[in-house]
């Protein structure tokens, strides 16, 4: 069982680092070549955050960017 877990934490880990790599390089894609990039990825980074720090947000909003950024930092300290 625990070996099943440990497959699991190791899958989902490289997951996460793949998607937060490839939304690195979308980021710095729309950053060089502006809206000739096919879609406005910082917009929509934009947007996301003010759903959970801007004036429509509420504290379970709050609470769940606290978490995230938690997960972040952790995964980060892991490398």
């Amino acid at each position: 069982m625990d070996k099943i877990t440990e497959t699991l934490k190791s899958a989902i880990g490289g997951l996460f680092t793949l998607l937060t790599s490839i939304i690195g390089l979308l980021v710095l894609a729309s950053v060089v070549f502006g809206e000739k990039a096919g879609m406005n990825v910082i917009s929509n980074l934009q947007e996301i955050v003010n759903g959970f720090v801007g004036p429509e947000s509420s504290l379970a909003g709050l609470i769940t960017l606290v978490l995230i950024v938690g997960l972040l930092m952790k995964q980060n300290e892991k490398k």
